[in-house]
């Protein structure tokens, strides 16, 4: 008996792998479906600020028109103080979102 063992003959090509990498980058981005909505890198994080500002506002105003209508259906004479409740609450966040957005240095 023998020991040596014949390693069989490769058969074929060699390709490089052609990525679609953009200049001087060493990475592809990974497509995903989060990244398809919000992006990538710097744009994430941008994307994330501007959406969480809009969301605030659309929030804000569902929950000042609910807060109007069951304060004038229980015949409050002033429903706008509970709508300043509500802003309370949103525009910290606002607040800190545009800080965010405009107060970080390159």
């Amino acid at each position: 008996m023998s020991d040596i063992v014949e390693k069989p003959e490769i058969k074929g090509e060699v390709r490089v792998p052609s990525l679609n990498a953009t200049q001087g980058s060493i990475s592809t981005p990974i497509a995903g479906v989060v990244t398809a909505q919000i992006g990538s890198g710097e744009h994430a994080l941008n994307s994330i600020v501007y959406r969480t500002i809009l969301w605030s506002f659309i929030c804000g105003g569902l929950l000042s028109a609910a807060v109007v209508g069951v304060a004038l259906t229980r015949g409050s004479t002033t429903p706008f103080v509970d709508v300043k409740d509500v802003w309370s609450i949103l525009v910290p966040q606002i607040t800190l979102a545009l800080g965010y957005l405009f107060g970080k240095g390159k």
